[in-house]
C-alpha cells in the first residue's frame, strides 16, 4: 500500500500539479481575501474564489499536467474534479472560524493540507475518465 502511494504522489505529474496548486492557491486565497473584504460570508468568499481560480488551474494544469489540448469537454468535465475540494475547503473555512475563531483572512490556509491530495485524486480520476490524459 506505501508503495500504491509513493508511486502517485511522489512522481513528475504530481510535482507539476504542486507547482500550478501553489500558484492557483495564491490565486485563490488573495479572491477569497478580496470577498471576505467585500463583506461575503466565509463559506461563500471561499467558494468563489476557487472557483473563480479554477480558470487559471484548468489550462496550466490541461497544458503541463496532463498535456492535453483544451477543449469543450474538458472545460465541462474539469470543474467537476473540485467540487469535492472546493466543498471541503469551503466546511473547513467556516468550522476553522465558527469553531476555532481563526482570523477569516486566513482560515481557508487551514484547508490546504486535505484539500490538495483530493483535489488531485478526484482531478486526475475526471481527466482520466474524461480526456486522453498521458501518463507523466
Amino acid at each position: 500500500m506505501l508503495q500504491k502511494i509513493k508511486e502517485k504522489f511522489f512522481n513528475k505529474q504530481f510535482l507539476s500539479f504542486g507547482i500550478i496548486g501553489f500558484i492557483n492557491t495564491f490565486n485563490a486565497q488573495a479572491l477569497y481575501m478580496l470577498f471576505v473584504k467585500l463583506g461575503f460570508q466565509v463559506g461563500v468568499a471561499s467558494l468563489l474564489g476557487d472557483a473563480l481560480a479554477m480558470v487559471f488551474s484548468y489550462f496550466m494544469n490541461m497544458h503541463f499536467t496532463y498535456h492535453q489540448k483544451p477543449s469543450l469537454k474538458s472545460a465541462v468535465t474539469f470543474p467537476l474534479s473540485y467540487v469535492p475540494g472546493m466543498l471541503i475547503s469551503a466546511l473547513m473555512v467556516i468550522l476553522v472560524v465558527d469553531l476555532a475563531h481563526a482570523p477569516e483572512m486566513w482560515a481557508k490556509l487551514f484547508a490546504l493540507p486535505i484539500y490538495v491530495p483530493v483535489n488531485f485524486l478526484c482531478m486526475s480520476f475526471i481527466v482520466k475518465v474524461f480526456g486522453t490524459a498521458k501518463k507523466a
